[in-house]
């Protein structure tokens, strides 16, 4: 017997000592087979441009006070009515909407799309019935071995299969998993999401937030809160932030695509302006621009404190691509502010490392 026909032989025999598992998790075919099944399935309609696409699992994220909530809403509003905005078109038919909001009460939500006289909300903004709004309500009792994150996630997929709803916004997901910055905690809760997504056909909208972030800098995915483990699973992603220009003034800029182009980066953002005419708070969009024109001039004290952050950084990563990509810099950016830091502790013979 052949060398080879031993090994093969002792391979087998392994195979089949092991346990089987439950159910195969795979379906192999050959490649062409794929290619004809998804051929016959129609192209996935745009819900908002080419920053969220029917099958997605995406997130729009911002640091606090900036509103992503108010976007997400209109974007909401959008998809229920079948209505495009700016050049971002909703081309999939007006349909239900579930808006699953752990930020607002129904009194500030109120407030947000009516006009106050005499000490009362009047001239109610007309929102469509396909959109439904949830609101959590206080929880009684957990079943044992349940964690929140799961007692959540369960009833949502009930309400999803109750309402017969195929669009999913859920703002914010840190009420729902507040540890996601960690990665033993993110990928279980976005596997389940992606679950959900595959399993009932799911469009899927997270809203998240960005940490304490410099402002002079172009804004990332790795500006997203959990990042690291949290950008693996998603399909695309958006970001929304403040212009230096006005107070009112907010920039959208795509920073993860998956299936399309990146169509609004650093040198085409969406600019649009946070008003309320009347009853309605929303954005209204404006123009294009380039991401730089709206950032904050960078003093020498935030250069300083630039430079601290990126050594730390580099002390916890150890490469000089993951902090550049964190920063929104160079790798030899990086490599050179390290290289310079270390040169000068070098020099000082009472600095402590």
């Amino acid at each position: 017997m052949s060398l080879d026909a031993i090994i093969n032989e002792a391979r087998m025999a392994k195979m089949k000592k092991a346990p089987e598992a439950a159910s195969n998790p795979f379906r192999v075919r050959p490649a062409g087979e794929w290619l004809a099944d998804a051929a016959t399935r129609p192209i996935p309609k745009k819900l908002f441009g080419d920053l969220w696409v029917e099958g997605e699992l995406s997130v729009l994220f911002a640091p606090t006070n900036v509103g992503k909530s108010i976007l997400a809403v209109q974007i909401a509003d959008c998809i229920t009515k079948g209505l495009s905005w700016g050049p971002l078109r909703v081309q999939a038919p007006a349909q239900k909407v579930i808006f699953f909001d752990f930020e607002l009460s129904d009194r500030q939500f109120c407030r947000r799309y009516s006009e106050e006289k005499d000490g009362r909300y009047i001239n109610l903004y007309k929102f469509s019935d396909r959109f439904l709004r949830a609101e959590p309500v206080t929880i009684e009792n957990i079943p044992d071995g349940v964690s929140l994150t799961d007692y959540y996630l369960d009833w949502m997929e009930r309400e999803i299969l109750k309402q017969n709803a195929r669009i999913i916004i859920i703002d914010n997901i840190t009420w729902i998993n507040s540890k996601l910055e960690k990665s033993a905690d993110a990928g279980p809760f976005m596997m389940r999401l992606n679950k959900m997504k595959r399993q009932y056909d799911l469009s899927i909208l997270l809203i998240a937030h960005t940490p304490k972030r410099d402002t002079s800098r172009e804004i990332t995915v790795y500006d997203l809160q959990g990042s690291a483990m949290l950008s693996n699973f998603l399909d695309s992603c958006f970001a929304v932030n403040k212009s230096r220009k006005d107070p009112s003034l907010r920039y959208i800029k795509q920073v993860k695509v998956r299936d399309g182009e990146q169509l609004y980066h650093e040198e085409a953002v969406i600019t649009c302006l946070l008003d309320k005419p009347g009853n309605w708070l929303a954005y209204e969009f404006l123009d294009y621009d380039h991401e730089k024109s709206h950032l904050n001039v960078p003093t020498d004290g935030d250069k300083d404190k630039r430079d601290a952050q990126i050594v730390e950084l580099y002390r916890e990563h150890q490469s000089y691509r993951t902090v550049a990509d964190f920063m929104g810099i160079s790798h030899m950016t990086v490599k050179r502010i390290v290289s310079k830091v270390d040169q000068d502790n070098d020099d000082d013979p009472f600095s402590v490392t």
